[in-house]
């Protein structure tokens, strides 16, 4: 079977799975099969161009296409922020080929957003490469003509407040996966609709917006300003904007602010809600790619939701959602499942806001969180999170201002600095702690014996990113610290300083046991 055969066979097996509403396993792994093969990632966008192109050409197809092009995106992504230039250069490949098929004709408007779509599921961004070619494509191809009819943004908007059960946030997830490929002025004509709108929950769903990028959320803050003079911005969305004020760059703070001070001089009384209780609240240990998730069990009123946060050292706050109207057992099994894939601990609330804060701090500004964090946050109880950058000197300083001195002296460090190199006897989490960048090829280019890869790696790949395993060590000690083990979490974090200060590495095992594992993996 060829590989464009065997991709298409994939397509309708997953295409009769989404028919069907539930996912084989087969559907599930069709990511890691495709990000083994890249140039495969081609061949969904030539073989999406070409259903497009048919007389009656297939919805479901194209939506599976782009289920199986979102599977490889994702992985793709977080590849590309562990440094690894070939899943960059894959995601540019793939991009540039939408663009290249738009404006050459063959990728018509309805199949190129399908495909673009995958783009906002991995938290990617579209980027105006694809944007001006689609601008390009309607303007050839014409917005009422059969490959982008003009849509009925009223009737469109009453059926997604249907589909989402008047959510907001799946409202704004699924309205950004419909119009991530359109030109900003399109998107804003869209999105005038939600400002407008009668239904509540489509109003708030467009606060999401004043998280995109500046050409979508600096026109459309203006034009809630002038809305929420009209009493169009509830209280529950002042709310909101209250928690999103402090997590963006001034300017875009003072948009928010002067939205704000429009609904209040209106006024309104909020919603009365169900109590909210978090039953339970976890927090992972953080991974080798930088990697730490945050899971709460929240009960309101007689419904159990699932919170979940995905932190990414050096890119912030990468995802967040909710699970709603679970039933109990549910939650126990997916929990379960989280504590067999992960090691999770014990924290509080106070520990999610700091690591939020901090997480916030560390992304890059051009990138602000998602618009699902205010849900998370509203659900778990947080009020104190904003941008605030925490050192792993500062954090390793509030973690033992309470411990014995006999347990943090220079004797306690030396003994922790030892026992690093066997910590992964005890914690498997550090199975995933070893570098994958294009660094590493370049350090042991050349070298065949095993101690002068590791020594290599050692000097070129972690003493240049040593600050960026000390946070890890730090990080993952602050989620340790919940169990309660005084010992371990204490060890971890005596390393983290050690990490982070100026002694060599050659003197901390755990530097030798990361290299080690490095090099273990660049043999594969």
């Amino acid at each position: 079977m060829t590989p464009r055969a065997a991709i298409q066979q994939i397509a309708r097996m997953v295409r009769d799975d989404i028919r069907s509403g539930e996912l084989s396993p087969g559907a599930h792994s069709v990511g890691d099969l495709l990000v083994a093969q890249p140039e495969a990632l081609l061949l969904i966008v030539d073989l999406t161009g070409a259903e497009g192109r048919k007389k009656r050409p297939d919805a479901a197809m194209h939506h599976a296409y782009s289920f199986m092009l979102g599977q490889a995106l994702e992985q793709l992504r977080q590849r590309s922020e562990a440094g690894n230039r070939h899943a960059t250069m894959a995601m540019e490949n793939v991009r540039a080929a939408i663009v290249q098929q738009m404006r050459l004709g063959k990728l018509v408007p309805t199949a190129a957003m399908a495909l673009v779509s995958a783009f906002s599921r991995a938290g990617i961004e579209v980027g105006e490469d694809i944007r001006g070619a689609m601008d390009h494509a309607m303007i050839q191809t014409g917005a009422g003509q059969q490959n982008l009819p003009t849509p009925d943004v009223d009737e469109m908007l009453k059926d997604l407040v249907k589909a989402c059960e008047g959510d907001p946030f799946l409202i704004q997830s699924q309205f950004a996966e419909l119009t991530a490929a359109m030109p900003a002025g399109l998107q804003l004509s869209l999105l005038e609709g939600l400002v407008l709108a009668d239904d509540s929950s489509l109003r708030e769903a467009a606060i999401g917006w004043l998280l995109a990028e500046p050409a979508i959320a600096s026109p459309l803050a203006s034009m809630m300003e002038e809305t929420a003079g009209r009493g169009l911005v509830s209280a529950t969305s002042v709310t909101s904007l209250m928690l999103i004020r402090n997590w963006v760059s001034d300017d875009r703070r003072r948009a928010i602010d002067a939205i704000i001070k429009a609904a209040r001089a209106v006024g309104s009384a909020p919603e009365k809600r169900a109590a909210i209780q978090v039953r339970e609240l976890l927090l992972s240990e953080r991974d080798g790619a930088g990697a730490q998730s945050i899971f709460a069990w929240i009960k309101q009123g007689k419904k159990n939701a699932l919170v979940s946060i995905l932190i990414k050292q050096g890119h912030g706050v990468r995802d967040a959602w909710v699970a709603a109207s679970l039933s109990r057992p549910e939650i126990e099994d997916m929990l379960d499942h989280i504590a067999s894939e992960m090691s999770v601990h014990d924290t509080t609330a106070e520990d999610i806001a700091l690591i939020l804060s901090s997480a916030l701090a560390d992304g890059p500004a051009s990138s602000p969180p998602p618009f699902g964090l205010v849900q998370a946050v509203t659900l778990i109880g947080l009020s104190d999170v904003t941008s605030r950058f925490v050192s792993v000197d500062d954090l390793v300083a509030s973690m033992l201002s309470d411990a014995d001195a006999s347990v943090t002296d220079a004797k306690a460090v030396e003994r922790a600095v030892r026992a690093s190199g066997r910590w992964l006897a005890t914690n498997p989490q550090l199975d995933s702690w070893f570098e994958n960048g294009h660094d590493v090829a370049a350090a042991i280019k050349s070298k065949r014996k095993i101690e002068d890869r590791i020594a290599a790696i050692i000097e070129m790949v972690l003493e240049p990113k040593r600050a960026f395993w000390a946070s890890i060590i730090a990080w993952s000690a602050f989620a340790l610290r919940g169990d309660g083990v005084d010992s371990d979490w204490i060890e971890m974090a005596l390393v983290a300083r050690e990490m982070a200060s100026e002694r060599p590495l050659t003197e901390i095992p755990l530097a030798r046991f990361i290299a080690v594992q490095t090099a273990a993996a660049a043999r594969h």
